[in-house]
């Protein structure tokens, strides 16, 4: 069947630099094209080259602004100061407390009483203001300014103040906190209570009439050359463009959600809050160019011995430098094999020795995984050694995720309990690796490993038996609890798809047609073909991990069997999983769907994904629980879950996960920790080795 085909073209990546600073960040000002200016309790500060310096110290700056010439002024208390590189002139002391400053044609200044306007180098007072303000914009001759109730603006010949207020106006009750022209002429107006657009007569625009304005509180607004709105508010920034609102919350794109100041020059963003100053660029790159970063950064810094990829830790501020190795987790064999299967693809499209060479490393370590229990056909979850952390702790704990043992020569400790989850990940990455890396030693030798896992499977009646001579928690595949034992219910189906799909390949390594027979008996005898096409359990989408191993089990099984009414009863659980999961958006899930049946698998938003994946794979914190007007679900609450977002936040909006596996956290992340990229790599050379883009 012909598969859909997505031609990718250079595309626009958003790439984060932190600067961070201890103070807090009021305003910012950029001074041609290169020098940012931030105001702080603690003073004028400078960034310049990626480096901080202060230039005022020990002053309460208030406001600092650039004009369209690129001169700066900052304010604190009554005096009105200019900045010249680190030459700090006062230009003027004024009677009352300066509050803000602004501008288009010319510098306005407004302090409590009054509004100043510079003519030739004099500041000349305008008018005294009706109300005490504390923000004022002036574009297209438009001048405003605004308290926390009222609009005010500037006009006739003799400049008298029209007060605009909700009392006798149809202007909202609110309470104002910045305001900004847009190059139409239309005032946007910060509150707490939102966005809203002033038309300049008497209407007023917020979420009711425009339903993407944001409901959060507003901060701060500027505009960029092509018309777009750049917003700081306690959820973090906010870009409108292109008829949409997207969000960049905290921490990957704002040291903290309560953005107080933005900045935007030459089409560079710039968040300033509490912490420091984040620049958020636009870099023209590939989606291939993305997955080769993700490879490299993966290479340098996450094999740990024998080449097991674990998260890491210790990072401070983005600085790797002295990054520490993360505790092992209890399923580096089905992360690591997630890898290796990344790799096994990318290889097959590129023949990169580079990653060939990775290739053959990752398998290494996964056929010491195997050997590490010395039982045969048993394989361990992890391995760890003696000058690496907690050597020793938790030796033969009857408890998950302790169940350490060490090996007999003492070189090494490997953890039991082995999970269905380590032989999805053992079968699928091998399968790749067998079919696309391996010379004809290395089909050998897997093809043996592999014999020696099913055949434990099918010697211990459909159980992995642990050193203690019993079978392990999770790993089930006996035909009789499956189908008789209700407590399997969640497990039935995808675990009669993962001992076909088990048997089918052993079978295709291997030849041997004992497997087929078995094959051929669970499906004719124990249905276990039909417990495949229904084999994802409607769950209010609690357990992700689960949706992963079922596509880690079905398109391995699919590469493998060529009959046609087999492969019809898998596709219709492929179908019914696509289906269930597809709110989801999970771009590995769709292009699976897509790849083995042809039919629409929203290849587009696939691709866009792919775009917005975080090219840095540091685990920042996301906050999204200070949004507004999130719709939310309680489906998942009589599964055991919470409430949940009832469609999860774009992926670059939300926490890493594992290929997706935590796709409606709200809030979750780690800066000091980061993720390998393999999540991002076996989604994309999926695709690519499918053909389902170019």
């Amino acid at each position: 069947m012909k598969k859909p085909i997505y031609k990718t073209a250079p595309y626009l990546q958003k790439v984060m630099t932190r600067y961070p600073i201890d103070c807090d960040i009021k305003q910012l000002a950029i001074a041609g094209d290169d020098i940012l200016y931030a105001a702080s309790s603690k003073g004028l500060h400078k960034l310049e080259n990626g480096v901080w310096s202060t230039v005022l110290e020990n002053e309460n700056i208030t406001d600092v602004f650039s004009d369209k010439n690129g001169k700066t002024y900052a304010a604190s208390g009554k005096i009105l100061y200019s900045v010249n590189e680190n030459e700090i002139e006062i230009i003027k002391e004024f009677e009352e407390e300066i509050t803000a400053l602004g501008g288009e044609t010319r510098l306005y200044v407004l302090t409590k009483k009054y509004l100043f306007g510079e003519y030739d180098g004099e500041m000349k007072v305008e008018n005294h203001t009706e109300f005490e303000s504390f923000c004022v914009d002036e574009k297209n001759g438009r001048v405003s300014v605004a308290n926390e109730r009222s609009v005010q603006r500037l006009e006739g010949k003799r400049k008298t103040w029209r007060c605009i207020f909700p009392d006798f106006s149809p202007m909202p009750e609110m309470n104002i906190q910045t305001i900004c022209f847009d190059r139409i002429g239309y005032l946007w107006v910060g509150a707490k209570e939102g966005l809203y657009i002033y038309d300049y007569k008497d209407g007023w625009y917020n979420r009711k009439q425009i339903g993407i304005l944001p409901e959060e509180s507003v901060n701060a607004i500027t505009f960029l050359e092509n018309g777009d709105a750049f917003l700081g508010t306690d959820a973090g920034a906010v870009l409108i463009s292109k008829g949409s609102a997207k969000y960049l919350p905290a921490t990957r794109y704002a040291f903290s959600t309560e953005v107080t100041a933005v900045a935007e020059r030459n089409g560079v963003l710039y968040t300033g809050s509490q912490g420091g100053v984040i620049k958020i660029e636009q870099k023209e790159m590939t989606l291939e160019e993305k997955a080769w970063e993700h490879f490299r950064f993966t290479e340098k810094y996450f094999p740990r011995k024998q080449g097991y990829i674990t998260g890491i830790g210790g990072i401070v501020n983005g600085d790797m430098t002295n990054a520490t190795r993360s505790q092992i987790t209890d399923n580096d064999g089905l992360w690591t094999q997630s890898y290796l299967s990344a790799l096994c693809l990318c290889y097959a499209v590129t023949k990169d020795e580079e990653v060939l060479k990775a290739a053959k490393r990752t398998k290494d370590a996964m056929l010491f995984l195997m050997r590490a229990p010395e039982i045969k056909g048993f394989t361990a979850r992890a391995v760890r050694f003696p000058d690496e952390a907690n050597w020793g702790v938790g030796l033969d704990e009857d408890k998950i995720g302790a169940e350490w043992h060490r090996s007999s020569d003492g070189t090494y400790e490997w953890l039991g309990d082995t999970s269905s989850d380590e032989m999805t990940g053992h079968y699928m990455g091998f399968l790749l690796y067998y079919d696309l890396v391996a010379d004809e030693k290395e089909k050998e030798e897997i093809s043996e490993a592999i014999c020696n896992i099913t055949d434990h499977i099918l010697e211990h009646d459909g159980y992995l038996y642990d050193y203690d001579n019993l079978p392990t928690t999770w790993a089930c595949w006996n035909e009789y609890d499956l189908n008789h034992d209700s407590k399997w219910m969640w497990e039935k189906g995808v675990n009669s798809l993962e001992m076909l799909g088990f048997l089918k390949i052993t079978h295709h390594m291997s030849g041997d047609e004992k497997y087929m027979k078995k094959y051929n008996e669970l499906i004719l005898e124990h249905h276990f073909l039909i417990n495949a096409a229904y084999h994802k359990r409607e769950d209010g989408h609690t357990c992700h991990i689960d949706d992963y191993l079922a596509m880690c089990n079905t398109f391995p099984y699919l590469m493998v069997e060529d009959d046609p009414a087999i492969r019809n009863y898998i596709l219709m659980g492929l179908k019914h999983h696509f289906e269930y999961e597809r709110i989801e958006g999970n771009p590995f899930f769709n292009f699976i769907y897509g790849a083995f049946t042809g039919d629409v698998c929203d290849l587009d938003y696939n691709v866009k994904v792919l775009q917005d994946y975080p090219l840095s794979l540091i685990n920042y914190k996301m906050i999204n629980s200070t949004r507004k007007n999130v719709p939310m679900s309680d489906e998942s609450i009589k599964w055991g879950g919470n409430v949940k977002p009832l469609k999860p936040f774009a992926w670059d909006e939300r926490q890493f996960s594992a290929v997706g596996t935590r796709p409606y956290h709200v809030d979750g992340g780690n800066e000091s920790q980061a993720s390998p990229g393999y999540s991002y790599m076996l989604i994309y050379w999926f695709a690519r080795y499918m053909g389902m883009i170019e």
